[in-house]
């Protein structure tokens, strides 16, 4: 049992999400794009042809910070705010999407952009399994 889910668990009230396995992944989905996106954005940083990879570098740190936020929100149970939670798990959705295909241009070149690419599918597909229970 990962340290979400015991959290989730030990919360004295009935959780916003009626899937509790469904946030539990999209929590530990999103945290998992975040660090991958903010190592891929520093990778192609270090990349010799820097500057064929700003749009890549724009997304990555857009998205991370998009999964960052999400995963914070997520996580806070009490009294939250059914519409302001799918807006951002909708967003985070949009953003790992636009992120994938960025990466997903570099990815035969750039193994870092391949790792990255698949981060944000596994947390596109978890945050669209998340809404559906919304």
């Amino acid at each position: 049992m990962s340290v979400i889910e015991e959290m989730l668990n030990a919360y004295p009230k009935p959780l916003a999400a009626a899937d509790t396995a469904a946030l539990v992944e999209c929590i530990a989905a999103c945290l998992e794009c975040s660090q991958a996106c903010t190592a891929c954005a520093d990778a192609c940083l270090a990349e010799d042809m820097v500057s064929d990879l700003v749009a890549c570098i724009r997304t990555d740190l857009g998205c991370a910070d998009i999964c960052a936020t999400t995963a914070t929100i997520l996580s806070r149970q009490t009294a939250p705010d059914a519409a302001t939670m799918r807006a951002i798990v909708e967003a985070c959705r949009t953003a790992c999407s636009s992120c994938a295909e960025e990466c997903e241009k570099h990815s035969h070149m750039h193994e870092h952009c391949r790792v990255c690419a698949e981060a944000c599918r596994r947390c596109e597909k978890a945050c669209a399994d998340l809404l559906a229970t919304l």
